[in-house]
């Protein structure tokens, strides 16, 4: 009894390989049924495998896509993570600039307000104001006190608390003139 199944043939076998009669059984062989039989046969395979590699290729673009997917996912939520916390950190340090700049303000005013509310001076000077003047501040400061009804004199104290004893008389206090 023969079957055909593509370009094999099926064959029963009266015999085992050994020469027992009675046993029947199939044995496939590769008996070619014509040469252009064995072309077409080369041919199907080769598509078959050519499907099943375009599959195999196919499940790969589609695995990746979905890896790449999955991983452009995860970039987009640590992108959207690290703007919101700059974007904390910049309000933060926004409001921190707001109250130092009030508070740069606050003092400024208190500034003014004690420039404003200052006594003005009178026209007595310390000994460290008559010291910092230059020769023509002095002559246009003695023109003044010189206009003035009562001019006030400056006077200059010294520290003598280290001045040895025998010293005390050539350090005496004197009178700064104008």
């Amino acid at each position: 009894m023969e079957q055909q199944n593509g370009d094999m043939e099926w064959q029963e076998e009266d015999e085992t390989s050994e020469g027992a009669p009675g046993q029947n059984r199939a044995r496939k062989q590769a008996a070619p049924k014509s040469a252009g039989g064995m072309a077409e046969a080369v041919q199907s395979l080769k598509q078959l495998l050519e499907q099943d590699l375009n599959k195999k290729i196919e499940a790969m673009k589609a695995e990746f896509r979905l890896e790449f997917t999955k991983l452009s996912d995860r970039m987009a939520e640590e992108v959207a993570r690290a703007t919101a916390q700059m974007a904390q950190e910049l309000s933060q340090v926004r409001d921190q600039l707001i109250q130092v700049c009030g508070e740069l303000e606050q003092t400024r005013l208190q500034l003014d307000m004690l420039n404003k509310t200052e006594t003005p001076r009178s026209s007595v000077q310390s000994y460290a104001d008559a010291a910092r003047m230059t020769s023509t501040s002095m002559s246009s400061q003695s023109s003044s006190a010189a206009r003035s009804a009562t001019p006030e004199p400056v006077f200059c104290t010294v520290d003598t608390s280290r001045v040895p004893e025998d010293h005390l008389g050539d350090v005496t206090p004197t009178m700064i003139r104008l």
